[in-house]
């Protein structure tokens, strides 16, 4: 624009259109500038011209070169400001709309109820605690342990760290984890509402409840507080409670299953949907699990960590210690218990035998038995509820081994053989681990299982046996359920102890498979028969919670 310095001149020019030398310059000037300001497309078009149109074009555009410089570029400069602006004032109007229509969906509510408030774990923790399966009427008395005569099992030479052991395991452990945040609770029959309905519609009453609460009591009374061993239980309680109640252990070497009797004292909590997360007794809980967890000795085969908890005992051990840890991870998630629990099923797919059972060793020479492989299923079953990882192979082996074990169409299960005659304890048990891997409730072999079971009735003091089959009747439900639970759930809660001592607990002279334990088996088995309402979902309800194994 600085080339038009003479535009008077320029429009003198070529009002007076002066033939001079002078004039023609500075008219070619002004016919430059405003080629600049048209455009590069009026220039070639002027140049392609036939003279006679030349003339034409030169009047056409005779009212621009008349206009003042300084008015030509105000025009054109105010042109390009208005096209500008309409672009301007266009855009931002289309970007509102897009954003309008997408805040008006349903995305806003979805991202309210995902905000961290949400799960704030103070807010749980206090929410839990407001309402407690257990209520406790009475204060717990506890009393000094004799730490220095409880037996001190071997514990492994390097404390295990929950943490180190938990990466060990990476990437399992985060993966079911995962797992397990996104799906329903397994064990949400153990909370306080399903709890209360199941009791209710499966035949427990309030006094059997109010004898597990007293089982609770006891029990909490007899852990261990002090010493290598504090947070365990043993066989020989009679230690920690100073003589208060008697009948101990009475063979040799039971002293030092602290890893079984610690897992006995737990069940039963746990069956009442008490955890080291919340609940009345979550102190005691805490400390037996952390003595679990430490008790162990972990190892790696072939690449894979595990847990072995059969120091001081054997496979029975591991099994209920395997139980434990899975249904405390089950029960609450925490991440701390996943390596464990999860190491634990993996020392029970290493320890099985060629036969696909257990027995008391890791890979028994001599082959399984049937009353070692209904621990090892559970503690599979209680893993499978977690979401830990269980392997086909493993559940496809312990079905072959009661295919070899079994009779009369699957009805009857033997020990290490199979058995012409219904033998209880190992019938029971067969029976149980046949539901859990798959046998609907129409299964002719669970059919004629369950008239077997009916017609050996209750067998009093026979727990172990009772404990099985009751699980067994009340998967399957019907008359035959009502009537032995009827008789076993009152047998039960009157030969509850009610001395001052040994309140809240069972002992029996002569019962068959565990006498020998001592008062602290028997009182395990006798709660967690009253807990059968509800520690787990029932297996052939229209909407059970817990499927079988994927075979």
């Amino acid at each position: 624009m600085s080339t038009a310095a003479n535009p008077d001149e320029a429009l003198g020019d070529a009002e007076a259109q002066a033939p001079t030398k002078q004039g023609a310059a500075n008219q070619a000037t002004a016919e430059a500038t405003t080629d600049e300001i048209i455009g590069a497309d009026v220039v070639a078009a002027d140049e392609g011209e036939e003279d006679d149109d030349a003339a034409g074009t030169h009047h056409r555009f005779l009212f621009f070169q008349a206009m003042p410089a300084w008015l030509v570029s105000t025009l054109v400069h105010a042109l390009i400001l208005l096209i500008l602006g309409l672009v301007s004032i266009a855009d931002p109007i289309q970007i509102v709309n897009v954003l309008t229509a997408s805040s008006g969906g349903d995305d806003g509510p979805e991202i309210e109820e995902l905000s961290i408030e949400e799960f704030d774990p103070g807010e749980i923790e206090e929410a839990e605690e407001m309402t407690e399966e257990v209520e406790i009427t009475d204060p717990v008395e506890m009393v000094e342990p004799v730490a220095m005569e409880v037996p001190v099992l071997d514990i492994a030479a390097v404390p295990l760290d929950i943490s180190d052991f938990a990466a060990d395991m990476a990437p399992a452990a985060t993966t079911l984890q995962s797992m397990a945040s996104m799906s329903m609770k397994p064990m949400g029959s153990r909370s306080s509402e399903m709890k209360e309905k199941l009791l209710r519609k499966y035949g427990g009453t309030d006094s059997s409840e109010a004898a597990v609460t007293e089982a609770l009591k006891w029990f909490s009374r007899h852990q261990i507080k002090s010493g290598p061993t504090a947070g365990a239980w043993t066989f020989q309680h009679e230690l920690v409670c100073r003589g208060a109640c008697g009948n101990g252990c009475t063979k040799p070497g039971r002293a030092k299953q602290l890893n079984a009797a610690t897992s006995l004292a737990l069940l039963p909590f746990m069956g009442a949907g008490q955890t080291h997360l919340k609940g009345e007794f979550k102190g005691v809980v805490m400390g037996g699990l952390r003595f679990l967890v430490q008790n162990g000795k972990p190892g790696k085969e072939q690449g894979l960590p595990y847990i072995d908890y059969t120091g001081g005992g054997n496979m029975y051990d591991h099994g209920l210690a395997a139980i434990t840890l899975c249904e405390a991870y089950a029960m609450t998630g925490d991440p701390d218990l996943a390596g464990p629990a999860q190491a634990a099923l993996n020392f029970i797919a290493l320890a099985q035998c060629r036969d696909g059972g257990w027995r008391y060793r890791k890979r028994d020479s001599s082959g399984g038995d049937t009353s070692v492989v209904g621990w090892q299923v559970m503690a599979l079953k209680s893993g499978h509820m977690g979401h830990l990882s269980i392997p086909p192979n493993v559940i496809q082996g312990s079905t072959l081994f009661l295919d070899r074990v079994s009779s009369d169409g699957g009805s009857i299960y033997g020990y290490n053989k199979p058995s012409t005659t219904p033998r209880p304890a190992t019938t029971a048990v067969g029976l149980l681990c046949r539901m859990y891997t798959g046998w609907d409730k129409n299964h002719p072999g669970i059919k004629k299982g369950v008239k077997h079971l009916a017609k050996i009735g209750v067998k009093k003091p026979d727990l172990y046996y009772n404990y099985y089959a009751a699980q067994v009747l009340r998967h399957h439900g019907g008359k035959e359920w009502d009537k032995f639970n009827a008789e076993l759930r009152d047998w039960l809660v009157e030969t509850q102890d009610q001395s001052k001592g040994a309140k809240g607990s069972w002992y029996f002279n002569g019962a068959p498979h565990m006498s020998e334990a001592g008062r602290l088996c028997l009182t395990s088995f006798a709660t967690m028969i009253l807990e059968v309402y509800y520690r787990h979902m029932p297996l052939y309800a229209e909407a059970a919670a817990e499927d079988e194994f994927p075979l």
